[in-house]
């Protein structure tokens, strides 16, 4: 009985051990998320993540952590298994609390190709930013996007009471390019450079005037010299 006994206690052990050793380690993770949401925003500053302690590893399998801000509340952080060595993926979805910029930027994009049938890379700065009603943000339109007389540079996104996102472009007016078209149909520059280049390319000829005397002495043929009159000379 006693041999019996020392059996399995000694499987309850390694039981426990194995079960120990197969667990991931949620309080590292708690951690990870929390330095790395600080570091991805500059206005946040967490008050904790709580993760769930009896997790095992296995590959795929998902859970949820919770973050907490004071006084804003809490948000939710989805997280998935990569494998069965504890490796994990997480995200932030974007709530009533906390905007994942990431998201945000992809759903601009798809709302202004709609708007101007015209694709636009944008920039809204940190990873992560609180969802605070009544407050607004810039996001950089990366390139150059023109839309008709203008070169949009930015959206103006601002956050409403209900937390819903609305936004209006910012642009910089073009330009216009004057051209003057002469007699010949063609379009002719102001320098007199181009002008030249363009009455020759319609079949016209551009006299130049010659360069003044000044400063040209001992340059042969540049004027007559009347020689005085010699008596009996024949010339």
């Amino acid at each position: 009985m006693r041999t019996g006994l020392r059996i399995a206690l000694l499987a309850g052990s390694l039981f426990t051990l194995t079960g120990c050793f197969n667990r991931l380690d949620t309080g590292a993770i708690e951690q990870e998320i929390e330095a790395e949401v600080e570091s991805q925003s500059r206005r946040l500053s967490l008050a904790e993540v709580r993760c769930p302690r009896d997790v095992y590893k296995q590959s795929g399998a998902y859970f949820r952590c919770v973050g907490y801000l004071r006084p804003e509340g809490e948000f939710t952080i989805n997280v998935v298994q990569q494998d069965s060595q504890g490796r994990i993926e997480w995200d932030i979805p974007s709530s009533q609390v906390i905007l994942n910029i990431a998201k945000v930027e992809e759903k601009l994009q798809q709302e202004f190709a709609k708007a101007f049938s015209k694709r636009a890379a944008l920039n809204c700065g940190d990873m992560y930013r609180l969802n605070q009603p009544g407050e607004q943000f810039e996001c950089a339109v990366v390139g150059d996007v023109i839309v008709g007389q203008e070169q949009i540079t930015d959206l103006l996104v601002r956050i409403d009471p209900e937390g819903n996102l609305n936004w209006h472009e910012v642009g910089e007016a073009i330009a216009p390019v004057t051209t003057v078209s002469n007699p010949a149909g063609t379009t002719s520059a102001s320098s007199p450079q181009a002008g030249a280049a363009a009455n020759e390319a319609a079949g016209e000829t551009t006299t130049t005037p010659a360069p003044s005397a000044s400063g040209r002495e001992g340059i042969a043929g540049t004027r007559e010299v009347e020689r005085p009159r010699i008596a009996g000379d024949d010339d």
